[in-house]
């Protein structure tokens, strides 16, 4: 013997979706900032390939990394045009690069592309 479920009106639900839900934002309301530039694109990158890394966003023009008590600070070299640490070192221009540089030098998982 089953139990049948009352089906939702889908008069009632059209009805609410159509509903206004709050007074249209005005253009002087605050959003959320866009965060852009290189160092935003690799913590991304190191939020989608090694999410085991710590990481907070970008600071003071530095993403401060960390996995297992080994941390690392990574700038962006405007001269250059490329991810490095700030001790010294290239990672090289591109932030999917860079974050699995990152995770292997902290000797944390990462996945590449291939990974899927």
């Amino acid at each position: 013997m089953s139990r049948s479920r009352p089906r939702p009106d889908p008069a009632g639900a059209c009805a609410a979706v159509t509903e206004p839900m709050g007074e249209p934002m005005a253009a002087s309301d605050e959003l959320p900032r866009v965060r852009r530039g290189p160092l935003y694109s690799l913590y991304a990158a190191l939020r989608r390939r090694a999410p085991q890394v710590s990481a907070a966003p970008p600071e003071d023009s530095a993403l401060r990394v960390g996995y297992r008590g080994r941390t690392a600070t990574v700038v962006w070299d405007g001269d250059l045009g490329q991810y490095a640490w700030e001790s010294g070192g290239q990672l090289g221009p591109d932030a999917e690069k860079a974050a699995e540089l990152v995770a292997w030098a902290l000797d944390a998982p990462a996945t590449s592309p291939s990974d899927g």
